[in-house]
């Protein structure tokens, strides 16, 4: 007979222990349960297999690095945020500026050009010419220039000048225009105008301070340059062209008026008003001359010129003049010195000038043929004078120059033969001849 007892395994939960003997679902008995037991080991064993057969492939580089930038991205903005608050102000403050000074520093600043030119006692006239050749575009606020010797221990500079607001881009050239400046220091220019008269070529140094703009970028930039120039070279090539005689004289006392060479080596043109000159031979003062509104450009210059010749001086110390020529007339030359007298603009003497002309001298030297020429067409030029009648306003007494003239005359032609050349008497006057030969033989004492 089938029990009436059957067993219901359709609730059977994995996890409830096996009925017991009893009955009941797992209990104390020590006997041994007759139910069905549970799926083995081994099914569980092939379903982990199937599992990790089923595992993805792996990921490449550029999945990972995805995928590591997307769990720590947060980690990088702190990071990039911190660098550039670091490395921003160091770029503007720091590396921007000095690239921009590196391309100042590396500037020639050439002057190809520009004056100095007097206008006052306290006041110049300057421009200056010169040029910037930069890799990046750029604007340059409006920057002053401070002039100055770089041979004077401590920054003393002597004029200034404001470079006006710029836009370079590759190589631009840069006017400063007839700006008036006072002269801050009047030791130091003269000392630099020194070295503009002496020296073939003299330095010019500027300082200044200005703001450049790279777009909306603006940093500081630093000016310091000294750059050379050629300079006037001691006036090398001054020279006599022409002289004339005006007898009479005039009621100021002119007497004298021709034409010399001003010559200026120099890339400045220079202005100095009204020159005068001392006229020397050897140490002997025998003439002034003034020259006006001089204006040197660059190269030769020819320059009107009017004033005295002192003859007095001249007839009454000839073996001083004979003696001091000795040198200049054994190669058939005259020499004749010149010296700073005064220099003035608009009836005011400018000092920074006179007190370096003043103290220099220079020298022209003129074949005597062509001085004598010069002298006989000033003779012949309309002016009715002879010799004798300059000696007469000179000593006072033609008399007796013509006397002394006539003496010499007669001397000569007792001790030497007669020839059938004579020396004519129209307007050179009869004693021109017996002058030359009067100073020839002082000379020889």
């Amino acid at each position: 007979m089938t029990s009436a007892f059957r067993e219901d395994n359709s609730h059977y939960e994995h996890q409830s222990p096996p009925p017991s003997i009893h009955g009941g679902k797992g209990g104390d008995g020590e006997a041994t349960s007759n139910a069905p037991l549970r799926p083995s080991d081994d099914a569980s064993s092939a379903d982990h297999v199937q599992e990790k057969a089923a595992v993805a492939a792996p990921l490449t580089k550029k999945q990972k690095l995805r995928r590591h930038c997307g769990r720590f991205w947060w980690w990088y903005l702190i990071g990039l945020i911190i660098f550039l608050a670091i490395f921003l102000p160091i770029l503007f403050l720091v590396i921007i500026p000095a690239i921009v000074q590196r391309i100042l520093d590396n500037q020639t600043m050439p002057v190809t050009g520009g004056s100095f030119i007097a206008i006052s006692p306290t006041q110049l006239n300057v421009s200056i010419t010169t040029s910037l050749d930069t890799p990046l575009p750029a604007d340059i606020d409006p920057t002053t220039l401070f002039m100055y010797n770089e041979k004077t221990p401590n920054f003393s500079p002597f004029v200034n000048v404001t470079l006006p607001k710029l836009h370079v881009d590759g190589e631009t050239e840069i006017n400063v225009q007839a700006q008036t400046v006072t002269v801050t220091n009047e030791t130091e220019l003269i000392s630099w105008f020194a070295d503009v008269f002496d020296q073939p070529t003299v330095t010019l140094s500027t300082r200044g301070d200005s703001t450049i703009h790279l777009g909306a970028l603006h940093c500081k930039g630093h000016i310091d340059k000294t750059v050379e120039v050629n300079s006037l070279n001691k006036l090398s090539g001054f020279g006599i062209q022409h002289i004339r005689l005006l007898m009479p004289a005039r009621e100021n006392g002119t007497n004298i008026e021709g034409t010399l060479n001003l010559p200026n080596w120099g890339a400045l043109t220079l202005g100095i008003g009204n020159l005068s000159l001392n006229l020397m031979s050897g140490d002997l003062r025998i003439g002034l001359i003034t020259i006006y509104d001089v204006l040197l450009p660059h190269g030769n210059n020819s320059r009107y010129f009017n004033g005295e010749l002192f003859l007095d001086t001249i007839f009454q110390n000839i073996g001083t003049v004979l003696s001091s020529q000795s040198d200049a007339l054994s190669d058939g030359n005259i020499q004749i010195d010149a010296t700073g007298n005064a220099t003035v603009v608009n009836g005011q003497h400018i000092r920074f000038i006179e007190a370096i002309l003043n103290n220099r001298r220079v020298s022209s030297t003129t074949p005597v043929i062509k001085l004598a020429s010069d002298l006989i067409s000033s003779f012949t030029n309309g002016s009715q004078v002879s010799i004798p009648d300059i000696l007469d306003d000179v000593f006072g007494n033609s008399t007796f120059i013509q006397e002394v003239l006539t003496h010499w005359n007669a001397t000569t032609n007792s001790t030497a033969p007669q020839t059938k050349r004579s020396v004519p008497r129209g307007i050179i006057g009869p004693g021109a001849l017996s002058l030359f030969k009067l100073g020839m033989k002082m000379r020889k004492y």
